[in-house]
């Protein structure tokens, strides 16, 4: 088993020196470096959409180095830096190429942004792509431009004149595109502007794949199509179909290759960094499927120690094991033609860890076959949602990856779960926020909440009411209180002790959602844990609770800027183990805050990451069931070395103590084979 690195490197076609290739060269060799993915036409270096000479330019320049790498016995990869470009920069489409530019929401058109749609685009970029294959690349990326969203300065597109003669025709009747959009972001049940824009943006994009592949494959048959990857909520908003989309981009008979996005281009801490890395890189992981040959995107930016400390780069190339990547993307260096600074010291970084994360990868995680608390995500909720407003385009991002970052940075064993099927879930522990529960019919939800155990949010439970499901919660009456109206202050646990203190209390003010307070009705079976309070200590109405012993309710939305940041202290830790421990047993780590449990599902193997700078002097775990053993090997780096420790397990009243300590930073793998 091995572990690709592939480093991303930007060669200047214009001032590139022999002494550049050479030092190249020797970053390679030295830091075990498996691929090279040349830009082309990138960032600093970019002026526009080139022309088949311009590109040319590029490829010339690369072909030496790519037979060098060869002798070495590392291949050579392309990454183009643009499809339809990530940003207006002052440049305009060169009219001998003379593709249309889009048109966002707002009718602002753009100045070198594609149409994705065009079909002068469509051909020249499948033209382009086939240039590219014709020095046989080892894999050929498409960068993250591939997307109808964050086309700086403009918004979500296409709204262009083509486009909405395509929405006309399918709304069969005339309209503005004002009224389009207006009707498309319409507040209250879904109309068909939403469906045609999502489903247009869908099949567009997968057509444009198909066109790159059969251009690509029939150039150079040897040559792997890639895709990277940006937030999977936003991608939600141009209807990405991710299976779809990949299998058009690979071809009959080649891998699926995706680059899932690592959210920290700069050092950010470490428990900042966990918390995204759930929300945005597991969650794309399990679209992509444990099929599919995962490259995620370490990313340095502006370049240099001074933005990302050799340590967190180590621990986020090693992390990457969490979603049982096969290798990693390398954008290291700066994308001007600077070439390989050899003071920054990442050879012998990336030499020291190679070892363990191919060690890693012998019994790499499986994301189909995971344990814990399952996560439920859908790629369509954006064409089921209902906005508030509908004033902003934002108001169609799904609200589904709460409870991935909250449950994750408490330590319990989670996984995503993307969902269209709800009947396959039966006698599961599952978690659901924002407004998820529309893509299901009301039987479909009622069968989902009476066979499994469920955590639902505030806007979970909003839908509730709206379908009017609110008996299956017993609920008499609901109000929303929004926060900061001198209403709610804070959550208070009555009758609970957690961390050593009684009655402990959590924040309604500050960085959270607002209050659904809920009223159930009389005599049903409800028990609550926690009740609102105004600033006075006035007791103001049910807080958390847990319905028929298999339902755990947390009624809150999301603060539209911190999300759910309230929730992310100890004492909501300690009460949310303590409601699950009285109805179901789950598998978490007890006093561990902010470590990563993941678990195979045969109870074989498991990862623990600690995403702190804090050591924990052992592993405390409470089981949801029996190990397979009373040992276990633990893999782990020590310096420069892989060390293999046997470590005896001790189990009393279901918690296994492992006598180890759990430093800052760290990834072990626990074998129980």
């Amino acid at each position: 088993m091995t572990f690709i690195y592939t480093l991303r490197y930007m060669l200047d076609p214009r001032t590139n020196t022999p002494e550049k290739d050479q030092q190249l060269l020797e970053f390679v060799q030295k830091g075990q470096v498996d691929d090279v993915a040349f830009f082309i036409n990138g960032e600093e270096l970019n002026h526009s959409h080139l022309t088949a000479p311009e590109t040319q330019l590029w490829l010339d320049a690369i072909k030496p180095l790519q037979k060098k790498l060869k002798q070495l016995g590392v291949t050579t990869s392309l990454n183009p830096w643009t499809t339809i470009m990530h940003s207006d920069r002052g440049y305009q489409v060169n009219p001998a190429i003379g593709f249309n530019t889009f048109v966002d929401l707002s009718g602002r058109q753009a100045q070198d942004m594609a149409c994705p749609a065009d079909p002068t685009w469509r051909k020249y970029l499948a033209q382009t792509y086939a240039q590219y294959a014709s020095i046989h690349p080892h894999r050929l990326w498409l960068e993250d431009d591939f997307r109808h969203y964050n086309h700086t300065p403009l918004k979500l597109m296409c709204f262009c004149d083509y486009h909405m003669h395509l929405y006309q025709q399918k709304l069969g009747k005339p309209e503005s595109r004002e009224d389009f959009v207006k009707n498309m972001l319409k507040p209250g049940k879904p109309l068909p502007e939403r469906q045609i824009y999502l489903n247009q943006a869908r099949q567009e994009m997968i057509e444009n794949e198909h066109l790159i592949e059969q251009a690509v494959h029939q150039v150079s048959p040897e040559t792997n199509l890639a895709q990277m990857t940006s937030f999977p909520d936003w991608h939600a908003i141009e209807g990405r179909d991710w299976q779809q989309l990949f299998t058009a981009q690979a071809g009959p008979g080649y891998p699926k290759i995706a680059r899932p996005h690592l959210p920290a281009y700069n050092e950010v801490a470490p428990l900042k960094y966990g918390r995204d890395f759930e929300e945005y890189t597991r969650i794309t992981a399990a679209y992509l499927g444990e099929n599919a040959e995962l490259y995620p995107e370490l990313e340095n930016y502006m370049y240099s120690p001074l933005v990302k400390s050799l340590t967190f780069t180590k621990f986020q190339i090693i992390t990457t094991a969490l979603i049982g990547s096969k290798g990693i993307l390398l954008n290291l260096f700066d994308m001007m033609g600077n070439g390989i600074d050899e003071n920054w010291h990442y050879a012998e970084m990336l030499a020291e860890i190679k070892p363990f994360v191919k060690k890693l990868s012998e019994k790499r995680l499986k994301l189909n076959h995971l344990d814990g608390i399952k996560i439920l995500v859908d790629q369509d909720s954006s064409y089921c949602l209902h906005t508030k407003t509908g004033q902003t385009v934002d108001e169609l991002l799904p609200h589904e990856k709460n409870w991935a970052s909250l449950l994750s940075a408490f330590s319990f064993a989670t996984t995503i779960l993307p969902v269209t099927d709800p009947s396959q879930l039966q006698q599961q522990t599952i978690a659901i926020a924002g407004q998820l529960l529309r893509n299901f019919t009301n039987d479909q939800i009622t069968a989902l909440l009476t066979n499994n155990t469920v955590l639902l949010d505030g806007e979970s439970v909003d839908v509730l009411l709206d379908r009017g499901l609110g008996n299956l919660l017993h609920i008499k009456k609901a109000v929303w209180h929004p926060c900061r109206t001198a209403y709610q202050s804070f959550e208070q646990a009555d009758n609970i002790t957690v961390d050593h203190v009684k009655n402990p209390r959590i924040t309604m003010l500050q960085h959270t959602g607002n209050y659904l307070k809920l009223t159930y009705e009389k005599d049903s079976d409800v028990v609550i844990w926690s009740k609102a309070y105004n600033s006075l200590d006035d007791e103001l109405g049910n807080f958390m609770a847990i319905i028929d012993q298999h339902l755990i309710v947390l009624p809150m939305d999301q603060d539209p800027k911190y999300g759910w940041e309230s929730q992310f202290t100890t004492y909501k830790q300690g009460l949310l183990q303590q409601m699950i421990d009285s109805i179901k047993s789950t598998d978490y780590l007890i006093a561990m805050p902010n470590v990563k449990l993941n678990i195979q599902s045969d109870r074989q193997v498991a990862w623990l990451a600690n995403f702190t700078l804090d050591a924990y002097p052992q592993i405390c775990w409470h089981l949801s069931q029996p190990l397979p053993k009373t040992s276990v090997t633990i893999v782990r780096q020590e310096g420069k070395t892989i060390t293999t420790e046997l470590a005896h397990i001790n189990i009393k009243n279901g918690i296994a103590t492992i006598a180890t300590e759990l430093r800052p930073l760290e990834t072990i793998q626990l074998l129980f084979s």
